[in-house]
This record gives structure tokens, sequence and C-alpha cells, in this order.
């Protein structure tokens, strides 16, 4: 069996164990998403791995890091994944109104839109969801989120979803925490906090985000998008070569992206439950993945184009220990035997990058750099 324990690893630039840089593009904070790529770690690899105007895939997506560092290093981008929140945030990313005025513009049409829209009836919404908002600010956030929807508008409804729940008064729901959403209700009584149970007017919040989000200016091209889809491996068809594969793989165990982004999810897609399975709960499903990867995904690297991988070095969660990152290697060059392992770069996860308090499931990552013979 193939393994990367006989690579010699090197260490990790210090600089990706450094807080966000004030170079990053503001469009990487648009909405907050677990276990995100650090933009550095995407651009330097993408720096290092390819070059100007080559084509970049990244079939598992995410919060889009991987696709928006490389338009912004002028290459070309095709971006996937399965998860429709990750789809909207790389959608968003790359498809940005040009100007704070135009985003204004789109606004108020879909806000006065959305405002004709028919009330939703209570008993229509699931209670795990009801709870989290004043019924008022729920019927507005609902039609405008379907507005959103009917227009294909992801920027503006990533926007809607970064401020969809916190305590903060410029947040939609009740107090709840930021990245997952737990009401903190106990932390915040009613009867002390009154005014954090109070109906939260829609508009004015969305105009303050997007004031955020354009602090800085940026210029994405849009002729650098290929294409950004839900597509899971498995489905994957492409119409070209690429030149390079950049990506993290969802790992077996590790992070729970559908529950943690349940309430998000919720207003994408209405059948969205309260708990869900990951699709790499169990190993034979993750193991499945990695196989339609090397099938689906690796075809269509050119001869030459190297393929990197973020994957955990090791996981403990759910009285469970695994290795994605010698277990998925092994299945890759298993399932496709052209593919040579030339680096393993070993990156310590400093408590500041944890997506989780504990900080127990993943606390090493490797990027393997493989090429295509």
């Amino acid at each position: 069996m193939a393994s990367i324990l006989a690579a010699e690893a090197q260490l990790a630039p210090v600089e990706w164990r450094e807080s966000a840089s004030t170079a990053d593009s503001r469009l990487h904070q648009l909405a907050p998403y677990i276990g995100k790529l650090k933009p550095i770690i995407a651009r330097q690899l993408l720096r290092e791995f390819t070059a100007h105007n080559e084509i970049v895939l990244d079939c598992f997506s995410g919060s889009g890091t991987v696709p928006l560092e490389a338009v912004i290093l002028g290459r070309r981008v095709l971006a996937f994944d399965t998860n429709p929140y990750a789809v909207t945030l790389t959608k968003a990313k790359l498809e940005p109104p040009p100007t704070l005025d135009l985003a204004n513009e789109q606004l108020v049409l879909r806000l006065a839109a959305s405002e004709k829209r028919p009330r939703y009836a209570e008993e229509s919404i699931p209670d795990w969801v009801r709870k989290f908002f004043h019924p008022e600010t729920l019927q507005q956030t609902l039609r405008f989120a379907d507005e959103c929807l009917e227009h294909d508008d992801p920027f503006l409804l990533a926007c809607l979803l970064s401020i969809l729940h916190h305590q903060r008064p410029g947040f939609l729901s009740y107090p709840s925490s930021h990245l997952v959403p737990y009401l903190r209700d106990r932390k915040f009584p009613r009867v002390e906090y009154p005014e954090m149970y109070a109906e939260r007017a829609l508009q004015p919040r969305l105009e303050a985000k997007l004031r955020r989000a354009y602090k800085d200016s940026f210029l994405i091209e849009p002729d650098r998008v290929m294409k950004v889809d839900q597509v899971g491996v498995a489905d994957l068809k492409l119409e070209c070569e690429v030149d390079a594969i950049v990506t993290s793989p969802p790992y077996m165990n590790a992070l729970d992206y559908v529950r943690d982004n349940r309430l998000r999810m919720w207003f994408l897609d209405r059948s969205t439950a309260d708990y869900s399975p990951e699709p790499t709960e169990k190993q034979a499903d993750s193991d499945a993945i990695t196989a339609a990867f090397a099938r689906n995904a690796l075809k269509y690297l050119r001869s030459g184009g190297h393929c990197v991988l973020v994957i955990g070095e090791k996981v403990s969660r759910k009285r469970v220990t695994t290795h994605p990152a010698e277990r998925m290697f092994a299945k890759l060059v298993t399932e496709f035997p052209a593919l040579q392992l030339k680096h393993v770069i070993e990156d310590e996860i400093p408590d500041v990058r944890r997506s989780r308090r504990s900080g127990a499931a993943t606390k090493r990552e490797l990027i393997l750099v493989l090429q295509k013979a």
C-alpha cells in the first residue's frame, strides 16, 4: 500500500500561524463558514503550484477561499460543492456587484419585491427555526430570501445569511451564537434583556452589511470564473482539462457541515432538518468520495499538473480515531496510479484557527502535493 509516511514532511511557513492579514480580500469575510481555509494558505499554494491564466479546479470549494484567491491571482476557476450554503458563498464572492451603489440599488429592488410576496403560515415553518426569530423579522427574512433565490442573487443572499444569527444588534435573530446556531437565552434571559427579543428590521441591517463588505474596494474579473455549481464529485463532468486541482476534501468525522450550518441552509433549502448525518460520517462513504474524486476529477488534470490536497493528519472524534490523509492518499494512488507524491507540508493548527473551542478533532493538517505523471 502506498504511504505518505515515507515522505519527509516540510514544515508550513510561519506566517500560516498568524492572524488574518489586512491584505486579505474582505470578500473572504462575507459570511461565516465552519472549517474555512486561511486565505494566505490558499494564496501561497496557488502561487507555487499554478501559473497565470491556468485553470484551477476546486471540487470541494467550501466557502470559496481557493476560487477567490485563484481569481485574484489571475487564474481561471471551476468550483463545485454539494452544500448549497457553500455554493451560495462561493458564487457571492466571485460574482459581487462591482460597486456599493449598484449593490444598494439591487437591494432596494429586492426588498420592494419581497414585500409584495404572501406571508408564510406560521405552522409551515419548523419550530426549531421559529424559536430563533421575532415573528415579523422571520417573515421579512423569509420573503427576502425567496426573492433572492427566485432571481439567482447569491451576493445579497450571502449577505442575508451572514447576519442571520448572533446576539449583536446588527443581526436578525434572538441572542445566539454566530458560527453555529445555538440560542443563548440562558445567558440573556428575555425578562432581563427584552430589547434583544424585539422585532429587528431587515433593511437597515442589510444596508450596514453592504457598507462593511465594500469598506475596501475590490474588483473581480468575471471572465476568470468558468463555472460554479452544486455538483458532487460522483457527478462531475467537465468540458476541458485543468492545469491544477487545489482543494480541501471533507475527511471522515472531522466537522458537521450540515448540522453546524443548518439554520442558514434551511433558508436555502426548506427540506433541511435540525440534524442530518454527514456524507463522510462512515468510513465506507468517505472512501466512496475519495474513489469518485480519483475517477471523475483526476482524469481532467493535465499530464504534469499538480493536485494539492489539504487534509487532516489525524482525527479523534465521536470515540473514533482515523488518519484521513494516509487513507485518502492510499486510496487515490490505488484508483489512479499515475499520481505521484512530490511534497508533504505539515501544518500545526493553532488554537486561534480551530473550528471548535476544544480543538480535539484535528490538530495537524497535511498538504499533499501530488503530480500527474
